[in-house]
């Protein structure tokens, strides 16, 4: 026989915001647009690290041969 305590049967409040954030998360629409926004922010930080660099081909090397 189990015996169940009121402290087992509840879940914690932890484990209710991971259920809820779980829930919020399992809709389409919500990973859609989280998706979205974190490859538009990888987009946006390479323009900022490489958007003002100069991409003109170095001089040929070896031009004395």
């Amino acid at each position: 026989m189990s015996v169940v305590t009121e402290a087992s049967a509840r879940p914690t409040a932890l484990r209710r915001c991971m259920l809820s954030f779980g829930a919020f998360f399992a809709r389409p629409w919500v990973r859609i647009a989280v998706r979205t926004i974190y490859y538009l922010a990888i987009l946006i930080g390479l323009l900022l690290i490489y958007g003002k660099g100069d991409f003109s081909t170095p001089p040929f090397i070896y031009q004395g041969f």
